[in-house]
């Protein structure tokens, strides 16, 4: 039977701006059925299974385990549709674009903004406790501000990726005690969290970008750059080896006005992954666990570098007045010195992390990830060692087990044992005398030596097979949406929506249409690739 002729007018929306709806036509999907317009609604209904009501842990995509039996029976219902849904060879239903610090002007002190995309963007404010506008965290979505959904599934899904990258020392085996402010108890104060911190580290682990409070334009951070240069290699099978000198030209020449690279496919890619989060989001899902862009291990010790490069900033801005103001105009200033202090404890959570993922595991860890744990270590200690400053807060001459207790767990890794003693060697000649903690080193050196493998199945760290899947990973991100017809506004950049400003009329025409659902594997690749450079083509604009 033909279709009726006006079964596509639901799709339509009146726009005052003429342009804005050319960008929005220009997005839409080339085949919407009707039963996709109706699944989306579905989605977050309450479920009909009454045996749903007798689950009280339910397990998140980056593998926490949530008690939820002392939250209302609405806010179960949601944090069940929330992490229920399965990994699908889809975009992800929800991806963080943005973050930035800001001075509240009603004069109530700092807060912390998140800005995460679904079908168009929604806004959160973190606060001070002792705030006035955001003493709890706020969402801007229109669950959380017409329907009283208290807490929405954004809260929720935030605060799962925060606490992530919080709780280092928490047993992924044990359970977390969610809330109806939507984090975890074990949390503690989010806006504390993220102070001590910094909110442009946690971006990176977030994998976001941050705004800066005097401009306009937010560049991709040179994390996010780092990471879609390492996409860009796992594509094109480089080896891990070769992975440090491959297309630096990437990064120096990226331009984010120009998507297409015509003549370079991965010049293209990199562009389009650094333009769309959600985009990103998919080809992160697509990888293999032991590619560099996805490898936990290599990720922390990028950590500590970034730490270490905030703490040689710190420490140039006491000296020069210019650094200074470009320090304080990013924001930064506002938070806390990023001194010796806080340097050290940012190490010890990153090493920490290494050390509970290469222990706690349920599986043992394939090769190449033991290698790459050891490579992490050892690069963290020589680091550490190379620094007379974090040498003496987290060395020594005091007992310590930083590192040692890590490798020790490595013994395997005997390719690393030349490294190993040459920091020892420099402990010994620039910091003079033989600590204790030498001695630990060399007793692990000594049995790195006469370590005999059961198999000769083991590799050095360079020959990685990709094949091979540890269970450490953090799992993919959530099953999702096709990511449909994107914000009109985002074709000029991403920005925060304000508490002021109502809910756009588009937001309100999806809603009234139900917006799209899932569609087939590779029609919604399609549709993807070509909503998702359009929906973040532009600079990003502050809140």
């Amino acid at each position: 039977m033909p279709a009726s002729p006006t079964a596509g007018m639901s799709k339509l929306s009146l726009e005052c701006d003429s342009d804005r709806s050319r960008d929005q036509s220009r997005m839409q999907p080339l085949h919407t059925t009707g039963s996709e317009q109706a699944s989306d609604m579905s989605d977050w209904e309450p479920g009909e299974d009454d045996d749903d009501e007798e689950i009280d842990v339910v397990s998140s995509p980056t593998g926490f385990r949530y008690n939820i039996s002392r939250l209302s029976p609405s806010t179960r219902q949601t944090v069940r549709a929330l992490f229920s849904q399965k990994p699908a060879q889809e975009p992800p239903q929800i991806s963080l674009e943005l973050c930035g610090v800001r001075h509240d002007p009603e004069g109530s002190g700092l807060f912390y903004a998140f800005q995460m995309h679904e079908v168009v963007p929604c806004s959160v404010r973190i606060g001070a406790r002792d705030s006035q506008r955001f003493p709890t965290p706020k969402c801007e979505c229109p669950d959380a501000r017409y329907r009283d959904a208290k807490p929405c599934k954004h809260l929720i899904w935030l605060f799962d990726r925060i606490s992530k990258q919080a709780l280092f020392d928490h047993d992924p085996g044990s359970e977390l005690t969610l809330t109806e402010f939507g984090y975890a108890e074990e949390l503690g104060d989010p806006f504390d969290q993220i102070s001590q911190i910094r909110l442009d580290l946690l971006a990176d682990g977030l994998r976001c970008d941050t705004s800066n409070p005097d401009s306009d334009i937010s560049l991709p951070t040179p994390a996010r750059m780092k990471e879609a240069r390492d996409m860009v290699a796992a594509v094109a099978g480089i080896q891990p080896w070769e992975l440090d000198n491959y297309r630096p030209d990437l990064e120096s020449s990226y331009n984010g006005n120009t998507l297409i690279r015509r003549g370079d496919l991965g010049a293209t890619l990199f562009s389009l992954i650094l333009a769309s989060h959600s985009l990103a989001e998919w080809v992160r899902s697509e990888l293999n666990p032991s590619d560099a862009a996805v490898d936990p291990f290599r990720s922390m010790r990028q950590r500590v570098s970034r730490i270490i490069d905030e703490l040689d900033a710190f420490s140039a801005m006491e000296e020069d007045p210019a650094i200074a103001a470009a320090y304080r105009s990013q924001g930064k200033s506002a938070e806390g010195p990023r001194d010796v202090s806080w340097a050290a404890a940012q190490i010890q959570h990153c090493v920490r992390r290494i050390e509970k993922l290469v222990s706690r595991c349920s599986t043992p860890l394939a090769e190449w990830a033991r290698s790459s744990a050891a490579r992490s270590l050892v690069g963290i200690l020589k680091a550490v060692v190379g620094r007379r400053d974090l040498y003496e807060h987290l060395i020594g001459n005091h007992e310590t087990d930083f590192v040692y207790s890590a490798l020790d767990t490595l013994v395997d890794q005997s390719q690393f044992v030349e490294e190993l003693e040459d920091i020892v060697n420099s402990i010994c000649v620039v910091y003079g005398g033989r600590p204790l903690y030498v001695t630990h080193l060399g007793s692990l050196i000594e049995r790195m030596r006469s370590y005999k493998p059961d198999s000769a199945s083991i590799t050095s760290g360079s020959g990685i097979p990709r094949t091979e899947a540890p269970s450490l990973t953090e799992a993919p991100p959530l099953a999702v949406q096709d990511p449909g017809p994107s914000n009109p506004s985002s074709s000029s950049g991403v920005q925060f929506l304000t508490p002021e400003i109502p809910t756009s009329a588009m937001e309100r025409s999806q809603s009234a249409r139900g917006g799209r659902g899932r569609s087939n594997t590779r029609g919604s690749k399609r549709s993807a690739s070509r909503n998702a450079p359009e929906n973040a083509k532009g600079s990003k604009k502050r809140a």
